[in-house]
């Protein structure tokens, strides 16, 4: 099952070993450069920071074109070095999906509004022709033993309390992402097969918007 495909791996990898590498004392004096994700898992409590225990954070970008549109993706992604021995483990995909018509080539603006202030409803991402995907939010999870959960709709439907809203979304100068993000979260995310978990009391701060060559 393929959840998240066709990503922009290597420029996410190269985001991950830049960022993994920066410590606290390095990042510029009186910006918000906390860049983390933490939430529940029913009673356990998850916790990833950038540049701590091997993880970093960065964003991506996906496109999808039938005959009807294109699908677009922005996501952003912690996850751990891919030296760690672990880095297939405990990573977390924020992913914000757009059905658009006959628009191979987003311009900047529209990219950056993909991650805008406002709720979302969970969407759906697709690369079969017959499904056109679903705007929205969709939420990867990769648990502690590498099983792979997902928001996305074609799995499960959401309950009524389930809410996605990014609070916060700043443009930044940067050659490899676009805007710094905040949000929060609640959500099931499904197996596939029948199963689900519930993230609740999720919060994020992250590096978004892929900056396309």
């Amino acid at each position: 099952m393929k959840w998240i495909a066709s990503t922009s791996l290597l420029a996410l990898f190269a985001m991950m070993s830049f960022t993994g590498c920066n410590t606290k004392d390095e990042l510029p004096p009186g910006e918000d450069n906390l860049f983390y994700v933490k939430f529940d898992v029913g009673s356990d409590s998850v916790y990833y920071e950038d540049g701590v225990d091997n993880y970093g954070n960065g964003p991506g970008v996906d496109t999808y074109s039938d005959s009807v549109g294109t699908l677009h993706s922005q996501f952003s992604t912690f996850i751990r070095s891919a030296l760690d021995p672990d880095y297939e483990h405990n990573i977390i995909t924020f992913q914000m999906v757009k059905f658009l018509i006959d628009s191979n080539d987003l311009s900047y603006n529209t990219r950056f509004l993909m991650f805008d202030e406002g709720t979302y409803n969970y969407g759906s991402w697709s690369e079969d022709s017959t499904m056109a995907g679903v705007d929205g939010a969709i939420i990867t999870y990769t648990d502690n033993t590498g099983k792979i959960w997902s928001s996305d709709k074609r799995f499960g439907q959401q309950e009524s309390w389930a809410r996605f809203e990014i609070t916060s979304h700043t443009a930044v100068d940067d050659d490899q992402f676009g805007a710094k993000t905040k949000g929060t979260f609640h959500c099931r995310v499904f197996d596939g097969t029948g199963g689900f978990l519930e993230l609740s009391n999720g919060s994020f701060h992250a590096r978004t918007i892929y900056q396309q060559q």
